[in-house]
Parts: structure tokens; sequence; C-alpha cells
């Protein structure tokens, strides 16, 4: 009776059909988990483009504010006041909220040689990247993005 069952376990332990399915139970979390990373890894590029190019297209604004007869000092308080521009460029992406943007029109005015900064914040508070960031253990705040146009 020992034989038998000894021999019965060496024929279980010898057979090959499971194995494909033990390696699959291995190797799918592992490869899920890096999807989940490259899918992470891409919002959050992309939204730090997003800001990056609101930035740079703000700044460009100020140039549009001027052409309107506007004198240098009250560039910033007209873009800061354009609610439909504001509106129209952060609809152009899709990742952006805009509840969750600061913009800062001229933080600093246009200095003496000209120059106009514009700084957009983006909290990622609440959001998909956000929660894809925590399953990876990175906690993700803002991104600050510093536009500088020469008037």
């Amino acid at each position: 009776m020992k034989q038998g069952i000894f021999r019965t376990a060496i024929a279980w332990a010898k057979r090959e059909d499971g194995a494909i399915t033990i390696e699959f139970v291995i190797i799918f979390p592992l490869i899920l988990a890096f999807l989940f990373l490259i899918v992470f890894v891409s919002f959050l590029i992309a939204t730090a483009s997003d800001v990056q190019q609101l930035t740079h297209e703000l700044a460009r604004q100020t140039v549009g504010q001027l052409s309107r007869a506007t004198p240098p000092a009250d560039v910033c308080q007209a873009l800061a006041n354009d609610a439909v521009l504001m509106d129209a460029l952060v609809r152009q992406s899709v990742l952006l909220d805009p509840a969750d943007l600061t913009v800062l029109p001229c933080p600093d005015a246009p200095d003496a040689n000209g120059f106009i900064t514009v700084q957009v914040t983006y909290n990622f508070a609440g959001s998909f990247v956000q929660s894809l960031g925590q399953t990876f253990g990175v906690d993700l705040g803002i991104i600050t993005r510093v536009s500088t146009i020469k008037l």
C-alpha cells in the first residue's frame, strides 16, 4: 500500500499538463503590474506636457493682450481676467481639470527688461494619475511649470 501511494505521488509530480497554468499564475500579476506602470507613466508625462503647453500658450497670449493697446503693467491683469481664453485653452486638453489648475500670470509683473513670466500649477489630488501612483507607492502632489516671454 505504501508503494502504491508513493508511486501515485511520483506520477502526479511528473505530470506536466498543469505547468502552463502554474506559469500563468506566477507571471500574469507581473505583466499586469508592468502594464499599469506603463499606463501610469504615460498619463503622468501627458499631464505634465499639457500643463507645459498651457503655460507656454498663456505666455504667448500676453503678446495678444499687448496688441489691444493695454499698457504693459495691465497685461498680466487682463490675462488673469480673461476667463474665455482660459476656458478655451483648458478644453484643448483631455487630462486637465480646470478646478485643479492655478494660474499665476506675472507673479513678478513685467520686470525692468520687459520679461513676463506665467506660472501654472496643477494639483493631482483625486485624479486618475494620483490613484494609479498610489498603487505603486508614489504620492503625486503638484506639477508647476513656468514660461517666460519678452514683450
